[in-house]
Parts: structure tokens; C-alpha cells; sequence
């Protein structure tokens, strides 16, 4: 990753516990230091001796700093139940000489309001949020957002698969006939059903099946370092699984297919298996 809006050293550690400080302490950027709930940061890490392993502990979580270039990078995942306030990220690195150490990075994660929305569905149709057939599509979904593949294959910011009215925000509290549901965890965006639906960014397909019931046809793009789209409720299928994608190549067509309303493409971004906002990425910061 490049060099990320200039933010320095010395303006983002507030601890060095390096074992032998100014000796090879590497170089970290962190963009931003005041993410919104629902959104990610990007750090990178420049070494100063080859690298044996390095990672990030964020909000309970432990974050492999992948190689890319001269740097290391991960995104770190602001979840949409983060708790708002001050706090702190640690990057840990080992050298291959044995030299190791970790920075404290000090950050505060900014509030956000969330939309409501209210759902009337028949009960076949709400039947088909617990229903058992619905395992295996989970299973496979759930499978292909764990991926992380160690190439960044993502570079700037994302486009959107299509144009449209954005009809369901991400983050908004879903209840569907009364009771409460789900976090909306992507927006769908309302078009007609055909509508050429464009990969977001490189990437390669690490799904793509037709026949779910809840999900409908659904496309995955892994475009590495724990980041993945996901693309369902489509018509039709234009890419197969394993198959290398390119930035705006057709994928797949809007349809209504699994449990929907109406034709629309029901499109999210993942970082680690958590849902973030599909818009922060189109105006990715540092780019």
C-alpha cells in the first residue's frame, strides 16, 4: 500500500515497546485514526529488517499484516457493534534475526445514526429466514468471506456494480413483520432486472451459485487480504468460480431471485468477515 495521507511515525505511536529502540523499529501509517462505526482503516507497516511474521490486534481480534511490495498491510474492520470512544490498535513483528517489538496505536472510533426499516413478507417467505435447506448456502457464503488470499489484487477505490436508487441503507435495523431481524449488512440498489452488474474491483470469483433460497444467485469476488463483495438476488451468472475478474467486467444480471421484493442487486463489502460500508470504498482515502 502506498504511503498513506502522510501521517507519520511519530504523530500515531504513542508507545514504542520495540526490544532495542532505534533499531530497526519499522515505519507504520494508520488511515484514518477516527474511523465511523461500519467503516475500515488501513495500516501499513514499512520493516526495517526482513519480516518473520507480523500482525495487528484490533477490538478482540488478531490481523495477519500481509506482504505488498515493500510494505506489510491489513485492513482492520470497524465493526457495525463497535462502541464509539478512544482506543487502541497494537502492531506486533517479529524479525527474522529474532529482533521484535509492537507499537501502540491510539485511535477513537466516531458514532453513527442508522436508519430503521420495517418489512411485510408472506409467511412463506419468512419461513424461509430459518428454514434447514437454507445451511448449506450459508455454509458456502460464510466459507468463501473467510478467504483470505495473501495478493492484494484491489488497487484504489471501488466503482459500484450499478446504477440506481439506493432502497435499503447499509447498517439500518431490518424487522420483518414486526420483529426485529437483522443489521442490514450491504445496500441494495433498485434496477431493472437484466441490468449488467460490473465487478466492483479485481478480483476472482470465489463463488458463484445459482438456487439459494434466502441469498438467490450469488457471486463472490475475493480480492485478497481478507477483502470480498458480494453480489445476490441476481438473474443470471456471467462469471464462473476461480475465474479472474477485472474492475467494471460484467459478472452477473439483476434479477429478484432468493427472498426479495422486487428486482434489485443487493451488493456489500466484506473486510475479515465484516460487513462495512459498500460507499466508503468507492473514496478510498490515501488513493
Amino acid at each position: 500500500m502506498r504511503q498513506l495521507l502522510g501521517v507519520g511515525t511519530a504523530a500515531i505511536l504513542a508507545l514504542n515497546l520495540f526490544a532495542g529502540v532505534g533499531r530497526a523499529a519499522p515505519h507504520v501509517d494508520l488511515v484514518p485514526r477516527d474511523p465511523r462505526v461500519g467503516e475500515v482503516m488501513f495500516l501499513a507497516m514499512w520493516p526495517e529488517g526482513e519480516v518473520l511474521r507480523a500482525a495487528c490486534s484490533w477490538s478482540g481480534k488478531s490481523y495477519p499484516l500481509l506482504q505488498n511490495g515493500a510494505t506489510y498491510d491489513v485492513v482492520l474492520p470497524v465493526s457495525l457493534k463497535a462502541r464509539p470512544g478512544k482506543t487502541h490498535a497494537v502492531v506486533y513483528w517479529k524479525y527474522t534475526d529474532g529482533r521484535m517489538g509492537e507499537l501502540f496505536l491510539p485511535l477513537a472510533v466516531q458514532p453513527r445514526e442508522f436508519g430503521v426499516q420495517h418489512l411485510k413478507l408472506s409467511k412463506s417467505q419468512e419461513r424461509k429466514y430459518s428454514a434447514k435447506d437454507t445451511e448449506r448456502e450459508k455454509k458456502l457464503i460464510g466459507a468463501a468471506l473467510d478467504l483470505v488470499t495473501s495478493e492484494r489484487r484491489w488497487h484504489g477505490s471501488f466503482v459500484m456494480p450499478v446504477d440506481g436508487r439506493v432502497s435499503t441503507e447499509f447498517g439500518l435495523e431490518r424487522y420483518v413483520n414486526g420483529r426485529f431481524s437483522y443489521r442490514h449488512r450491504g445496500v441494495d440498489i433498485a434496477c431493472p432486472s437484466g441490468t449488467p452488474v460490473k465487478a466492483a474491483a479485481d478480483g476472482t470469483v470465489s463463488l458463484a451459485e445459482e438456487g439459494f433460497i434466502l441469498h438467490g444467485t450469488t457471486v463472490i469476488l475475493d480480492h485478497g487480504q481478507g477483502v470480498s463483495t458480494l453480489y445476490i438476488h441476481l438473474s443470471e451468472i456471467s462469471a464462473a468460480a476461480g475465474q479472474r475478474v477485472r474492475q467494471g467486467e460484467t459478472i452477473g444480471r439483476v434479477g429478484s431471485t432468493g427472498v426479495a421484493t422486487g428486482p434489485h442487486l443487493h451488493f456489500a463489502v466484506y473486510a475479515y468477515h465484516e460487513a462495512v460500508d459498500p460507499f466508503f470504498w468507492t473514496d478510498l482515502p490515501g488513493f
